[in-house]
């Protein structure tokens, strides 16, 4: 890929497809790595990834606001809180689409019923 980084960077749809997958790697790469660890050091990541802390730190907190994992950057002690995952209540957002589908019934009977219903004069 050495050998063809001109033609590759020129070309603005494969360099845009190699940033995008140079991105999802990178994010990948630091989720698995911060995966044990309840609190982890920037610094550490930035060395174990062989990568400028800057660069770390600014691609966690693009994760965090992109919501790919829950915590928070301490900026001052130099760390990444992580926070455990809250699982979803599955029963709830089944409950809010069998409600909506609910709705639309009704309002699809209510609809026949007032073509159905005679007219009073």
């Amino acid at each position: 890929m050495a050998q063809h980084s001109a033609q590759l960077n020129e070309d603005p749809i494969i360099s845009h497809h190699l940033n995008s997958l140079y991105d999802m790697l990178l994010q990948e790469n630091i989720i698995r790595l911060i995966e044990p660890y309840s609190n982890v050091e920037t610094s550490h990541l930035a060395q174990l990834m062989d990568l400028p802390l800057a660069k770390i730190e600014h691609k966690l907190s693009q994760m965090i606001l992109d919501k790919r994992f829950n915590g928070i950057l301490d900026a001052g002690a130099g760390c990444l809180i992580v926070y455990p995952g809250q699982s979803t209540d599955v029963a709830y957002e089944e409950s809010l689409v069998t409600l909506d589908n609910m709705g639309r019934v009704v309002d699809a009977l209510s609809s026949r019923a007032s073509g159905l219903a005679p007219n009073e004069a």
